[in-house]
């Protein structure tokens, strides 16, 4: 992949003066489109869809990461952090299962005593106490709710309960550099093992995929980078971006050949290969796509920098949220009373949910979002959340400073 000629005396990152770079939206809009088409038309992508997830991963720990130790300094960073977290994530969650309480009244819906891990964030857990992913949904008289995908969701507070501590304590870029090293390897490790050591039916499951240390390499790959971007050699980081998402793609490809893929078989979240080295080469490429979308002038900025790729992107965690659960009574709606060619059906029920999810992150998001300012030090640490750095808890707002 050719690199584009950038003046080596200038910024590499595009980020606008008001201090947000349009090329991540762009990378969250392409995530979510890649979950969609898993779940709606899987053989767009050759049932591979799910590699979405990853990229959110990794995403997520570059964002968050970053914002955690610009603010490591500030007083109160704890109770800050969480608390705007709470105030990002948890509306709209349980907003949902308000809704699925209030149906049971009418759909008569089948509760299951593990159905309690899912509004605790623990549903990650639940096929592999149960032994089967039926727990994955709630049944009712009428249909089903898909609820397996908020997994991906109980993963992430899982990982940032630790995390920020272990950011504030440790507070040295150089130490933190280690850690993530450290546990990208080991968990690497870990899973090369598990995969010789689990039952076949726990990794058809997708153990290796849904628990969250065997997940934490991807956050951490993302931490890596921009805790990398943070020293001197940031420039040196980011021009590298589309040289490193080549190799990583060349990589990924010569993998997926040598286990099958010259027969097209699809890259599996539940096969060996994926569990134990697999979800690596995964990250790898989620992280090139990341420093990409930061270079300016580069072809994959521009294209993760249009303007529909990026309004995806932008409502991409009310749209993970809905889209699943809406599924079956739309898809079922029209194909029990219309014949509609299934092209078309998906189109416009993809339109559907993104106009769903904006009305949501709108009225419904937009109010919690605006409390986070009451929870921001102003002018404690002058680094930060200078122009160019952006809310740690909710990457896709600017900073205010």
């Amino acid at each position: 992949m050719a690199e584009s000629t950038v003046n080596p005396d200038t910024p590499v990152r595009s980020a606008p003066a008001e201090g947000w770079y349009p090329g991540l939206d762009g990378v969250r809009g392409m995530a979510v489109f890649l979950v969609f088409t898993a779940h709606y038309v899987p053989h767009l992508f050759g049932y591979s869809g799910w590699i979405g997830v990853i990229f959110f991963f990794v995403l997520s720990g570059f964002l968050i990461t970053g914002g955690l130790y610009d603010n490591r300094q500030e007083p109160h960073r704890f109770r800050n952090f969480y608390i705007r977290r709470t105030l990002r994530i948890f509306p709209l969650f349980y907003f949902i299962w308000i809704c699925i309480f209030i149906t049971s009244f009418f759909f008569h819906e089948r509760w299951r005593p593990l159905l309690v891990l899912w509004p605790t964030y623990l549903g990650n857990y639940a096929r592999f106490i149960a032994g089967t992913s039926a727990v994955d949904r709630i049944w009712t008289s009428r249909f089903a709710f898909e609820i397996g995908h908020f997994w991906s969701l109980a993963v992430e507070e899982q990982f940032y309960l630790p995390w920020p501590l272990v950011v504030f304590k440790v507070n040295d870029r150089r130490t933190l550099i280690r850690i993530c090293i450290a546990v990208i390897f080991t968990v690497l490790l870990i899973r090369s093992v598990l995969v010789l050591a689990l039952s076949p039916h726990l990794l058809e499951l997708g153990f290796l995929y849904r628990m969250t240390f065997a997940q934490a390499d991807g956050f951490l790959l993302g931490g890596l980078l921009a805790l990398l971007m943070r020293g001197p050699a940031e420039t040196a980081v980011v021009r590298s971006g589309q040289k490193f998402l080549g190799v990583s793609l060349a990589a990924l490809l010569v993998a997926w050949l040598c286990n099958g893929g010259i027969h097209l078989k699809p890259i599996a979240e539940n096969s060996r290969w994926v569990g134990s080295y697999g979800f690596t080469l995964l990250d790898l490429v989620a992280a090139g796509l990341i420093l990409s979308s930061l270079q300016r002038g580069s072809i994959l900025c521009r294209i993760l920098s249009f303007r529909p790729l990026r309004i995806l992107g932008r409502y991409s965690y009310g749209f993970y949220v809905y889209h699943v659960i809406i599924q079956q009574p739309l898809v079922g709606f029209v194909l029990n009373r219309w014949r509609v060619p299934h092209a078309l059906l998906y189109t416009v029920d993809f339109f559907i949910i993104l106009g769903i999810s904006a009305l949501s992150y709108h009225i419904l998001e937009m109010p919690f979002l605006r409390l986070k300012k009451r929870f921001i030090t102003r002018h404690a640490n002058p680094e930060a959340a200078p122009a160019g750095r952006v809310d740690p808890v909710d990457p896709g707002l600017r900073a205010v400073s």
